[in-house]
Formats: C-alpha cells, sequence, structure tokens
C-alpha cells in the first residue's frame, strides 16, 4: 500500500478507502489511510476530515498529511487548533506541516518541534518534501542553540538549499559541535554536486 501511496497512483484510491472501511483501525486502516494521505485525492477529502479527530495518532497524522498534500483549506480551523492542543508531538508536526503546504507559516513550528529526538525525521521528510520554498524560513535555524537541530538543517538544505544556503552552510562548517560541522560540509557538497548536474 505505501508504494501505491508514493507513486501517487489514484487507481488504487477506491481499493484504499475500501479496505480502511473494511479493517476501520489498526495497523490495515492506517497503512490504507497513509496510501491514501500520499495519493491526496480530493474524493479523499471527506475521509480525511473524518479522521482527524480518531483516536489513533497514526490516523490523525495521516489524515493532516492527507489534508494538506491535496490542498483543501476546509480543515484549517481543526488544523490550526490541533496544532497546538494534540496530545501526540507527532500529529502536532503532522498539524503544522499540512498548514504550511495550505499557505500559512508553519515550518519555524516544524523545526521548533525537533527538540524532541523522535520527530526529527519526520520533519526532516516535511521539510524535504516542502521543498526550496522553506528554505528561508529554516536558515536561520543553522544558529539554533541545540546541536541536533543545527546537524537535522544543515542535512536538509544540503537537498533543498540553494545558493541561499551556501555563505550560511559555510560558515557553519566551523559549527562548535563536529558533527554539526561534518553535516554542512555533507551539504555543501551535495548543493555543488547538484548545481553541476543542472550546469
Amino acid at each position: 500500500m505505501h508504494a501505491l501511496g508514493n507513486i501517487h497512483e489514484t487507481r488504487a484510491v477506491a481499493a484504499l478507502t475500501e479496505q480502511l472501511k473494511y479493517y476501520g483501525k489498526g495497523e490495515g486502516a492506517w497503512s490504507a489511510l497513509e496510501a491514501l494521505a500520499r495519493i491526496a485525492d480530493p474524493s479523499s477529502v471527506p475521509l480525511f476530515k473524518e479522521r482527524l479527530a480518531d483516536k489513533d495518532p497514526n490516523m490523525r497524522r495521516a489524515a493532516a498529511e492527507g489534508l494538506g498534500r491535496a490542498g483543501d483549506k476546509s480543515a484549517l480551523g481543526d488544523l490550526t487548533n490541533a496544532a497546538t492542543t494534540d496530545s501526540s508531538d507527532v500529529v502536532r508536526v503532522a498539524m503544522a506541516f499540512a498548514l504550511q503546504k495550505l499557505g500559512q507559516n508553519y515550518a519555524q513550528r516544524m523545526v521548533d518541534a525537533m527538540t524532541s529526538s523522535r520527530v526529527i525525521p519526520q520533519v526532516q521528510d516535511y521539510l524535504l518534501e516542502l521543498g526550496p520554498s522553506v528554505v528561508p524560513a529554516i536558515l536561520p535555524f543553522l544558529q539554533e542553540p541545540e546541536p541536533s537541530i543545527r546537524l537535522a538543517i544543515a542535512d536538509v538544505l544540503g537537498f533543498i538549499g540553494g545558493d541561499a544556503a551556501v555563505a550560511p552552510l559555510q560558515a557553519a562548517t566551523q559549527d562548535r559541535d563536529p558533527d554539526v560541522a561534518a553535516a554542512a560540509k555533507r551539504a555543501l557538497e551535495r548543493l555543488k554536486l547538484g548545481a553541476s548536474a543542472r550546469g
């Protein structure tokens, strides 16, 4: 199911919706909803809205992702509220991602959540998906006091940073934390490779 979502196979929407209804909850339902969220077909928006208040945090996360990717702004109020009140940090980050996808300014909120090491990979994935549009919002986090956040941001900038990230990453190669400095060097190499491939 994950593969169907990754390739955005819209012909699978009906079958995945049936699977979600069949399982209702648990891993089978979550896998179906996650695939639907990756496909983000507008016909799935009612399901995403319904599952936004699900008891299972995995379902709420997938529902938020689906609403953001589908570009549906009708649940902005619910997403905004849950971005600060949901009991799960993973879900709060997913709500912030959805809001950013919907044109709201939530990139900083996502990065702020990186103080929890368990959400760092999730936030990195979201930032990569959001792409170069978030670079101006995340560049200042190369100065963040927490080394794990500086490292994670340097890694992301190596993929989406472009020319705007070169000078800040060069400065970060002198970071007091050797892991952050190494991440900044890797990021600069990735940017150089990307530029030479395009050039």
